[in-house]
């Protein structure tokens, strides 16, 4: 029996030394890497030449070669933000000895284990340039999701088993077009604690020259390698929304970061079936929609847990859009937008109103051009838009619209906004970044 206990007080101090080694192998260290002159290009060491840019309120990094080189040319391009960021954001949740840190570094470990090998690929050529580790640049690429997770949506905890909702989507083509042209538009929106990162938008166009994989145009935050946004060289267009709200729960064994599925399937899908092929080989990590279009037809894409893909077409001839709750009616939904009653029942962040507005929208004229789409995009919830402002009237636990992406897919030229000052459109023309 003291054989026993002796036995079971040694496997819990061998545990604690475990947990506490991994703790402690996990921390970040401090950096004090200093401040450098802002380049305007960097040459990897291959060759291959990246270049950055800023156009009003947005950074953009035009990257080429293979992905090691692009992650050179990132690191050494975007040296002293990566720096700000870890330096000031990142100590506040994998350096401190707390619950919160110990699941950082578990939430980190896993989503290392999910990474596509071209997106480490990236991470270890920033490693090169940008004087922070391989973990440390991992660490700033988690900040996004964990000042959500531990901040909640305005009040609204991820432990909240009611769930979330975020974003906003809508397509334009064919007669409901005033240019017969494909016409998108989203609003990227996220907690208000997010706004942190403010100083720090961005839009990195890659142009890998291996593997035949296609250009692709990522809109996010610095260091944040996925993105929100994208557009690629064969002319598609992909958003995300959180789809929790409707079906909760986890895929931790077979699931993939829906964000990354789709940054990952727009270098490799040359056409709409091509990417949708993809998102249904990688089952969703928590539920999740995805826009994908082309310019001729939008699709959304409704990638429950441990349900299979629903691809939907528009609501109408000419039109598509979504915000959080599911069309479909899955196994184990607990809100669509068939159940969904405005105002009384609904997300924490008016998925359901926003989609009524949408609707609202759509019926008041029967062509749109890109100013329309920017003025209803632009307008509050407050007003009758779905433009959330974190401080609502109406809607007090509203969310913040981080950016904002229009655009006509037919010629790639696009208008951009993003919070840090929502007034000032940025005009880009997309597809003239793309280059082999």
């Amino acid at each position: 029996m003291i054989k026993l206990i002796r036995g079971i007080f040694f496997a819990i101090l061998t545990l604690i030394a475990l947990v506490c080694g991994f703790v402690v192998y996990s921390i970040d260290k401090a950096v004090s890497n200093p401040q450098r002159k802002q380049l305007d290009s960097y040459t990897s060491s291959e060759g291959n030449r990246g270049s950055f840019e800023k156009n009003g309120e947005l950074s953009i990094f035009n990257l080429h070669g293979s992905y090691d080189e692009m992650g050179q040319q990132y690191g050494a391009l975007a040296y002293n933000q990566l720096n700000e960021i870890y330096q000031n954001l990142v100590p506040k949740y994998f350096s401190e000895l707390n619950y919160k840190t110990i699941l950082s570094f578990v939430l980190r470990t896993y989503y290392n284990w999910r990474l596509d090998a071209r997106e480490r690929a990236i991470l270890q050529g920033m490693a090169k340039t940008s004087g922070l580790t391989y973990r440390q640049l991992l660490s700033i690429e988690m900040l996004p999701t964990l000042i959500t997770l531990y901040s909640g949506f305005n009040g609204d905890k991820l432990s909240d088993a009611g769930g979330l909702g975020h974003c906003s989507f809508l397509s334009i083509w064919g007669q409901r077009s005033q240019s017969d042209t494909m016409l998108v538009a989203r609003n990227l929106d996220l907690s208000t604690p997010v706004t942190q990162l403010d100083n720090y938008h961005n839009l990195v166009i890659y142009n890998p020259s291996a593997n035949n994989d296609n250009g692709v145009a990522v809109f996010g935050f610095i260091g944040f390698i996925p993105g929100f946004t994208w557009v690629n060289s064969k002319g598609l267009f992909a958003e995300y929304n959180d789809g929790r709200r409707s079906v909760s729960g986890f895929n931790f064994v077979d699931g993939y970061i829906g964000l990354n599925t789709a940054f990952y399937g727009m270098f490799s899908a040359n056409n709409r079936a091509e990417f949708t092929q993809y998102v249904n080989n990688h089952p969703a990590f928590v539920s999740n929609f995805t826009a994908i279009v082309d310019t001729t037809q939008a699709q959304a894409l409704e990638h429950a847990v441990n349900n299979p893909l629903s691809i939907l077409d528009g609501q109408g001839d000419g039109y598509l859009f979504f915000t959080n709750l599911y069309r479909s009616e899955f196994k184990g939904a607990k809100l669509t937008m068939h159940n969904c009653v405005e105002k009384i029942k609904d997300t924490p962040s008016y998925a359901c109103v926003r989609y009524h507005h949408l609707e609202q929208f759509i019926a008041k004229n029967s062509q749109f051009d890109i100013v329309d789409l920017k003025t209803f995009f632009y307008t509050s919830l407050d007003d009758g838009g779905i433009y959330q402002t974190g401080n609502s009237t109406n809607y007090p636990v509203a969310e913040v619209t981080i950016h904002t992406v229009i655009g006509d897919l037919n010629s790639g030229k696009f208008i951009y906004s993003n919070h840090q000052n929502k007034d000032l459109w940025i005009d880009l023309s997309l597809y003239k970044y793309f280059s082999k």
